[in-house]
């Protein structure tokens, strides 16, 4: 259990790593987030309500994309250092990124499977040693 553990932590930063990257190059593609948000040309007056649907709804994505990609950093790297706080806050950032579909939605689901599984939390409670703290032979 300890390698599905150690690869959560991993995919995590990496996954966090990779939203950040992917919607920071959507938005400088759409011309930030006011090239994103920008009115329909065509209506009469401007307000919300003549923003595209697909671009708000693309804006929100992006939003929350960026907002999680620190939690997933943070969490990622807590869990490969065996923060007792680690398990509690994987569980809560796995759920939250199953609202990114589709590759959040892998993501979550396995760091939630991971962490529910009975052998997890007694790991955060008493860490494996690792390479640091190991004892000298």
């Amino acid at each position: 259990m300890q390698d599905h553990i150690r690869a959560v932590g991993k995919i995590f930063i990496a996954f966090g790593v990779l939203g950040a990257v992917a919607s920071l190059a959507v938005l400088a593609i759409f011309g930030g987030p006011a090239g994103l948000l920008a009115f329909d040309s065509e209506a009469k007056h401007n307000d919300i309500t003549t923003i595209p649907v697909e671009r708000l709804l693309a804006a929100v994505y992006i939003a929350f994309s960026l907002f999680m990609t620190v939690p997933l950093i943070l969490v990622g790297r807590a869990i490969l250092h065996w923060q007792t706080w680690a398990h509690t806050a994987a569980i809560l950032t796995a759920s939250a990124a199953i609202l990114l579909f589709p590759l959040g939605s892998a993501v979550g689901v396995y760091g939630v499977w991971v962490m529910f599984q009975p052998e997890t939390e007694p790991l955060f409670l008493n860490p494996p040693e690792t390479r640091k703290n190991a004892p000298v032979r």
